[in-house]
């Protein structure tokens, strides 16, 4: 009798982890799916890679969602960009062309991150879009700023990885807020 009823036991709890299981992969398979056909509305091609690398978007249940999200990995990437220009600062002297461009990134990525940090969250979460939208977008020109710093130092640039991080990340947020201006979130 105690084996029968191991037996029962031993069913259920696997019929149980087996449910648990199929609920959860549908779930999932949602998520990716509300991104990929948000993404598709914004016709930027890095938006669901982006997006999926950051496991905060699986939370996201509307546009304004993972425009939060997408904000909040660009001020992750303006702020990682200052700690990568102190680091390849350290390799270069004040004075040199790779020392001197790296102070003008240092001022573009600084501001960058203050605006997104501070400005763009405020635009975002008060509802204007159009604000935050601009702000992403000017925060992204510090990538712009910081390529031309070397191109005018004549020099390659230390910093193109970096840099296109924060273009991607910066176009992915401004495409979603945009998706906001014209189609504004209904409070139900």
């Amino acid at each position: 009798m105690a084996m029968a009823t191991y037996a029962a036991t031993t069913t259920t709890m696997v019929l149980v982890v087996v449910l648990s299981i199929s609920t959860i992969v549908p779930v999932a398979m949602a998520d990716a799916g509300f991104i990929a056909t948000t993404c598709n509305k914004t016709h930027n091609a890095k938006c669901v890679a982006v997006l999926t690398a950051n496991p905060d978007s699986a939370d996201a249940s509307t546009v304004s969602d993972l425009a939060g999200v997408a904000l909040d990995l660009a001020v992750a990437a303006a702020s990682d960009a200052g700690a990568v220009i102190n680091d390849r600062s350290s390799r270069y002297g004040g004075g040199t062309p790779e020392g001197d461009a790296l102070r003008a990134c240092s001022g573009a990525y600084f501001d960058a991150a203050n605006d997104l940090d501070i400005d763009a969250h405020d635009s975002l979460g008060s509802g204007d879009y159009a604000a935050a939208s601009r702000l992403v977008s000017g925060a992204g020109g510090a990538a712009d700023t910081c390529d031309a710093a070397f191109a005018a130092a004549k020099v390659s640039s230390v910093m193109a990885d970096v840099d296109q991080k924060m273009k991607d990340r910066c176009s992915v947020a401004r495409d979603l807020i945009n998706l906001l201006i014209k189609f504004p979130p209904t409070d139900n």
